[in-house]
């Protein structure tokens, strides 16, 4: 813990000034973290290794965010690093295609079940569009139902500052858990429905019956059915959650934990959908660069050899006993929620300030989980989950003994 009287963070508050005069909002969309001062959080990162980070003033934390889930093998990776030195050498982007292309398409469709072909892009909201021009080009059908985030471009955002109205008319969404919504959506528009684009977990959510039957409408209808693996991929299984679920899509979209830190992202799919789809532009300066196929390669090898999928199941799994312990001793309603891979805080409005409280006094311990879907990888040690655990414990205590309520006060009736 910092020595009283020290401010832990006064070197990301700096940075945090000077960054607000240039950069519009001060940060990244999803890294605006003024409002976490408060909690004595930091905003700016010096450097990461294995399960840790270390902030601009030095404090040390370990990281259950791992940059939003694209770390799953673990920051600075060695076997990683070394390999991705070795492809600097020889470049990093060419005019034509290089070898390790055909490689890595060989390995995804050797791991991932509904995988005949497939499609390399960069980035998660690339996959996500580019797997929806593929289903309209397909179905010569326009609109879109959609469950989950799939990132930050116009069609994932109907109704934003800077979206176009017509996108509200195309893109229609359905919450997770609720199949009446899906069929009532289908029997307003059936005709026009080119694809149900969902995210196969969502928090506490029973994915079991859900997702097949939602399949099952979609194709009842005409529709392509499209499971958005961004978050899971990698960490549920090789291929994602899909295979766990029982569920087999039309198509798929990858990212984040498949290239531990690198932007590479793709689609895949069975040849009757992908074959023919040459007259679609989906195509830029970046897309398969070598640097993101090194990376998903050594990071499906990795996965394999040791066995990582059991291993985040498992220390995941105790990673929500251990806290879900804590927070029910304290009578506390917040829970994570989901599975091992990805556990998901979920507190009700009224337990919020204490649970940035609680994460406050856990930075200050030495762990870091701000909000959002949590993250584990092969460099969490067992120890590290049950040292979470306790420093999880000794926050809670501490606001106990600071006679903190755990829920804000009702509103005047």
């Amino acid at each position: 813990m910092p020595s009283a009287g020290r401010d832990r963070i006064a070197r990301s508050r700096e940075l945090w000034a000077r960054s607000t005069q240039v950069i519009v909002g001060g940060g990244q969309g999803h890294k605006r973290f003024e409002y976490l001062f408060e909690y004595g959080m930091p905003a700016f990162t010096a450097r990461a290794e294995g399960a840790r980070f270390w902030d601009v003033d030095g404090n040390e934390y370990l990281d259950y965010l791992m940059g939003y889930g694209p770390i799953v093998l673990g920051h600075a990776y060695p076997r990683l690093n070394e390999a991705i030195i070795r492809q600097l050498a020889d470049g990093t982007i060419y005019t034509t295609e290089h070898p390790l292309v055909i490689e890595a398409a060989e390995k995804l469709v050797e791991i991932i079940p509904c995988a005949e072909m497939v499609w390399f892009v960069v980035g998660g909201s690339s996959a996500t569009a580019g797997a929806i021009r593929i289903a309209r080009a397909h179905t010569k059908r326009e609109k879109i139902l959609r469950c989950g985030y799939h990132g930050w471009l116009d069609w994932c955002l109907p109704g934003a500052p800077g979206v176009p109205a017509c996108q509200q008319e195309l893109i229609l969404a359905f919450e997770y858990g609720n199949l009446e919504q899906v069929r009532e959506l289908f029997r307003q528009h059936g005709e026009q429905v080119a694809a149900v684009i969902m995210e196969p977990v969502i928090g506490g959510g029973d994915p079991f019956a859900f997702v097949p039957a939602v399949a099952a409408v979609a194709r009842e209808h005409g529709a392509l059915f499209i499971v958005d693996e961004i978050k899971a991929g990698m960490r549920y299984g090789l291929a994602g959650a899909h295979p766990w679920i029982g569920v087999e899509p039309d198509l798929a979209t990858y990212g984040k934990a498949a290239c531990n830190g690198y932007p590479g992202s793709f689609i895949v799919g069975p040849k009757a959908i992908l074959a023919d789809k040459t007259d679609l532009h989906i195509a830029a300066t970046f897309h398969a660069d070598a640097l993101s196929l090194v990376a998903l390669l050594v990071t499906i090898d990795e996965m394999q050899r040791r066995n990582g999928i059991d291993y985040l199941w498992r220390i995941g799994g105790r990673l929500m006993e251990g806290i879900n312990a804590v927070l029910a001793e304290h009578g506390l309603q917040g829970r994570l929620l989901g599975q091992g891979p990805m556990p998901s805080p979920a507190f009700p409005p009224e337990e919020e300030t204490w649970r940035r409280k609680w994460a406050g006094k856990v930075a200050e311990r030495g762990a870091y989980f701000p909000s959002h879907p949590w993250f584990t990888s092969l460099s969490h040690t067992e120890a590290d989950i049950e040292a979470t655990i306790v420093m999880a414990a000794e926050a809670a205590e501490e606001l106990r003994a600071a006679g903190v309520p755990t829920q804000a006060p009702a509103a005047p009736t």
